[in-house]
């Protein structure tokens, strides 16, 4: 998922510099052209990054710094002030607002650049850590809701099964399976925090990602029963190893194509591909023909219990972020609403195998 820069400044031609400018660099822009609009827009978009100018009509970039500042949603994006305000002043103004950075117009471009790539780099490392602590805590309390759940929903799908078998009665056999179902629904939620628990002891050794895609792949096929859906795979020739717990990566690829395959309501089609990166990384890439994310769930599907479908986005797409965190990789969703979703997984290749091929090169 690209970085979302927010653009702010009344003078059309700033706005079209710098936007182009974001878009080179690989980033998603959104314009406001007052304060209030910024904070509205900040609020609605989360943008990962604000250029604001400060002298603006309705409402200057002071006050909707302060505003900023005041917001929960908004207190921790990194806001660089663009103004041709250059006394010392008015500087340490827009520090003690809450600015990270200061550019004084007219300013170098390259500036800019470099220095939004410093604070999206801190911004990610400071997301990884506040991540790694929330999962942390999740771990705790899902560890112990299952330690409490799984020995009375034992007991529970046990009796509901006996009296199933014995039931005569139409209807008491049709509350009796409403009963298992419901058990089975909660024993797959603990399978899942099981799942969540033994994520978080990963074992490396060098491996082979076609390997773990195709053994994904083939366990997927099987929750695909009658629906018309096609699961097919493009994996390139001879990938270099990959530091990986085996087990840990095929769960995080076979949670993504469980979503495909729930996301494909009639007939569709589901493709898992292998390929390299021109920055020498290499590529899992899933996509599928579903029912597609709107843009504002895309920035939300890696929280927990985001949705209330515990088997899909609720843990199963948590845990894939963790795993491949844990590897040290990058994943990233695009998706258009009937249009169909790309997951894209990055992964480095182990040292060995780098140096392997640079020699054979």
């Amino acid at each position: 998922m690209k970085p979302k820069i927010l653009v702010v400044d009344d003078d059309e031609k700033n706005v079209m510099l710098l936007e182009e400018m974001m878009r080179s660099d690989g980033y998603e822009t959104e314009a406001a052209s007052n304060g209030i609009e910024a904070v509205e827009k900040a609020r609605n978009g989360r943008p990962d990054l604000i250029l604001m100018d400060i002298m603006m009509p309705k409402m200057d970039g002071y006050e909707a710094l302060r505003r900023l500042k005041a917001i929960d949603e908004t207190k921790y994006i990194p806001v660089i002030m663009l103004t041709g305000m250059s006394e010392i002043e008015d500087k340490l103004l827009g520090f003690e607002v809450g600015a990270e950075d200061y550019i004084v117009k007219p300013f170098s471009i390259r500036e800019v650049s470099a220095r939004v790539k410093s604070f999206l780099r801190m911004r990610t490392l400071q997301t990884r850590l506040m991540e790694t602590e929330k999962m942390a805590a999740l771990g705790e309390m899902v560890d112990g809701i299952a330690h409490e759940v799984r020995n009375p929903l034992m007991a529970i799908g046990g009796m509901a099964r006996r009296l199933y078998e014995g039931e005569t009665e139409p209807q008491h056999k049709e509350y009796a399976k409403r009963i298992i179902k419901s058990v089975e629904r909660l024993e797959r939620m603990v399978h899942r925090i099981d799942e969540y628990k033994r994520i978080l002891t990963s074992r490396f050794s060098a491996g082979d990602i076609n390997a773990v895609a195709a053994a994904a792949v083939a366990e997927a096929r099987e929750l695909i029963g009658d629906k018309p859906i096609r699961l097919k795979t493009a994996l390139m020739d001879d990938p270099p190893a990959v530091s990986m717990d085996y087990i840990n990566l095929k769960t995080a690829l076979f949670n993504i194509i469980q979503n495909s395959i729930d996301a494909i309501e009639a007939k569709g089609e589901i493709l898992v591909e292998t390929m390299p990166s021109p920055d020498e990384a290499l590529i899992i890439r899933i996509s599928d023909t579903g029912i597609g994310i709107n843009k504002a769930e895309i920035r939300k599907i890696f929280s927990p219990f985001q949705t209330s479908k515990l088997e899909g986005a609720g843990l199963g797409l948590t845990i894939t972020h963790r795993i491949v965190q844990d590897h040290g990789g990058e994943i990233e969703v695009e998706s258009e609403q009937g249009k169909g979703t790309v997951v894209t997984v990055k992964l480095r290749p182990a040292p060995q195998a780098r140096a392997g091929r640079a020699a054979a090169g």
